[in-house]
């Protein structure tokens, strides 16, 4: 008698991309029973002393929902707003968490099954047929058949490119200035002026800043070990001096930021000179005492639709987020759940 094997009716899908949205997809849909795969094109798993993130609901329901262990965050009780001459400002009371995207991309790795994270497998094409699986080209000319293509391979995304040939990113007309500073190395009078609180000041010619702290190196979280994370917002014209300010220490003009450690020593000099100008004087301090700061653009996308039959975008391949909303890793995260409930679904759901 030949027995069934129930294995055989799992969901086989393929994931491209294994940053925060990648392993999102791969954990709900891992959990819901399907057989997963997340393909990174990067040959170790990924680092970044960048971004905070203010944590939403969204993230904390997907990280329960797959088992994964508690997410290293700080918090703050109140919220600070400061104008751009020297006094005191108002605080009110705002309890609020904060994590990082290091923090947050190390819980999803320790959540994921290692032997289903191929890392420097990089997804550079896929064929799909009517009514049939979906057949991923990899770099190193391997094929994997898979029942659904997941592309979560961030705001660049080749897959989007592929697949809408004009759903461009379009620039906000704004940057964002940013950068963290170790808790160990700010002077004692800034650590004890931001802790506690979400801070933000006015800039004299229009836009903000605002800085919380975050989990500092291996996502710690102990007074001392911490991070100071601030965002300065600041209206550049498309054109010039939009070019100059993208342009590295190296003279390569980037299309999307600047990294720490690659903005020339001209261009931090002159930002911080205009945050002196700009911003309440202990901002100007915090600016001024981060060694490395790093450029991001303000861009927008939406795409007019994410399936494509066997393929689907997620995350920022299919919509970028303006960061005031702190909306970003939640949505990638909602995008995930929402596709792991239809993978739990008959795969019909699918055809």
């Amino acid at each position: 008698m030949r027995v069934h094997d129930p294995r055989a009716d799992r969901l086989r899908v393929a994931v491209a991309g294994g940053s925060i949205g990648g392993l999102a997809a791969g954990t709900a849909l891992l959990t819901a029973g399907c057989d997963v795969h997340v393909y990174e094109r990067t040959p170790q798993q990924m680092t970044s002393r960048g971004a905070g993130i203010v944590v939403q609901p969204a993230l904390m329901t997907l990280l329960r929902e797959v088992g994964a262990a508690p997410l290293p965050t700080t918090a703050c009780r109140h919220r600070h707003y400061l104008l751009p001459d020297s006094g005191p400002g108002e605080l009110s009371g705002m309890p609020q968490r904060f994590t990082s995207w290091e923090a947050i991309y190390r819980t999803l790795v320790a959540a994921f099954p290692p032997e289903r994270y191929h890392l420097g497998a990089e997804v550079v094409g896929f064929d799909q047929e009517e009514g049939r699986a979906v057949t991923l080209r990899l770099g190193d000319e391997r094929r994997v058949d898979a029942d659904l293509l997941v592309c979560a391979d961030g705001w660049r995304s080749a897959a989007r490119q592929h697949l809408l040939p004009n759903a461009v990113p379009a620039y906000a007309g704004y940057i964002a200035w940013r950068g963290t500073l170790d808790e160990g190395d700010a002077p004692a009078e800034l650590t004890a002026f931001f802790d506690d609180r979400f801070t933000f000041s006015e800039a004299r010619s229009g836009g903000h800043a605002l800085c919380y702290f975050i989990p500092g190196a291996n996502a710690a979280t102990a007074p001392g070990e911490r991070r100071l994370n601030w965002v300065w917002y600041v209206h550049i014209a498309q054109g010039p001096a939009l070019d100059r300010l993208l342009t590295d220490d190296a003279g390569v003009r980037r299309t999307g930021s600047v990294p720490q450690g690659r903005v020339s020593l001209a261009i931090a000099g002159a930002m911080r000179e205009h945050a002196v100008r700009e911003l309440h004087p202990r901002f100007a301090d915090l600016i001024a005492a981060t060694p490395e700061p790093f450029i991001q653009t303000i861009l927008d996308l939406a795409v007019p639709q994410m399936r494509f039959g066997r393929v689907c975008l997620l995350g920022d391949a299919a919509f970028i987020v303006r960061p005031h909303t702190a909306g970003a890793t939640a949505k990638a995260a909602e995008d995930a759940r929402t596709l792991a409930r239809a993978a739990a679904s008959p795969r019909t759901a699918f055809d």
